[in-house]
């Protein structure tokens, strides 16, 4: 199959469908191998209010990493 870039750099793939994400891969100059990635299950989280110090917080069930929450800012413009 050939796919063909247009003037924004996106590449249609006739078998990918809206919303799919896919690993790239670059092997070498020009050569270039696409992995679907199966979507990631969200699973809802349990969030409780409590007061500390004056300051309404919210309690998580599940841990939050650091890295997590820089990620998480990084996507804001």
């Amino acid at each position: 199959m050939t796919a063909i870039a247009d003037s924004k750099h996106r590449v249609t793939l006739r078998q990918a469908r809206p919303g799919d994400r896919f690993d790239v891969e670059i092997l070498a100059e020009g050569k270039y191998v696409l992995t679907r990635l199966e979507p990631a299950k969200p699973q809802p989280s349990r969030v409780r209010f409590e007061k500390r110090n004056g300051y309404t917080v919210g309690i998580s069930d599940q841990p939050v990493s650091e890295q997590a929450l820089r990620d998480a800012v990084d996507e804001f413009p």
